[in-house]
């Protein structure tokens, strides 16, 4: 339920049923079988995000999950497949435990795809291809991001944290969060032995041609 939390990923189609089934095994391992019966698992903050987030999971697609108990305001990690940007999932921010997956044949594919969506706050990279990784770093308008891990670019005061476009202007954190939200004053100071007489009316050539010759 965090802002940079992933919301949908794009993963190449050959390994599409590899990874869903990695990312199975994983939530496995980390809340157990049940994970609505794990007291260490997280609830959604209030009835109305539950409500809107259960609103968001086409049973149709879940490959993985989707349970949930509106006592509690839990709702089990769940991975839905086979997304397209026309569903539910994928036309607002989730701040919830869904997992929206979308295959794609080629990097162009890729590319086009987080291009068509409104620019993210958060993109993360996975990959070695030093070619792929500069091609997304300079092409794909985002606000940050991490290479091969998620959320952590947040974790360090060394550098801005902030988005584009919709996802915000600007960025704090560190250094940035001083030059963000103080004022820096400009002021020019002049001094008083001298004052240019072509500044002040009355106008004329003389004083246009002297001007133009200066800022030239």
């Amino acid at each position: 339920q965090t802002c940079v939390a992933p919301d949908y990923v794009l993963v190449d189609a050959r390994i599409h049923d590899s990874f869903v089934e990695a990312v199975k095994r994983h939530i496995v391992s980390m809340f157990g079988e049940n994970p609505l019966e794990n007291p260490r698992y997280g609830r959604i903050v209030n009835r109305k995000h539950f409500g809107r987030l259960v609103g968001l999971m086409d049973p149709g697609k879940i490959a993985f999950g989707g349970a949930f108990d509106s006592a509690s305001l839990r709702i089990e990690p769940t991975v839905m497949t086979n997304v397209e940007p026309s569903d539910a999932v994928m036309q607002e921010e989730i701040f919830g435990p869904i997992m929206a997956v979308m295959p794609f044949d080629d990097i162009d594919e890729a590319e086009s795809v987080v291009k068509s969506m409104p620019k993210p706050l958060a993109l993360y990279l996975f990959t070695h291809d030093a070619a792929v990784q500069d091609r997304f770093l300079r092409h794909v308008p985002f606000g940050g991001g991490c290479i091969n891990d998620t959320v952590m670019h947040l974790a360090t005061s060394h550098m801005g944290f902030g988005g584009v476009g919709a996802s915000g202007m600007g960025s704090y954190h560190g250094k940035k969060s001083f030059d963000a939200f103080s004022h820096e004053k400009s002021i020019l100071k002049k001094a008083t032995w001298l004052d240019m007489p072509l500044r002040y009316q009355p106008y004329s050539k003389a004083k246009e041609t002297l001007i133009r010759a200066i800022l030239r």
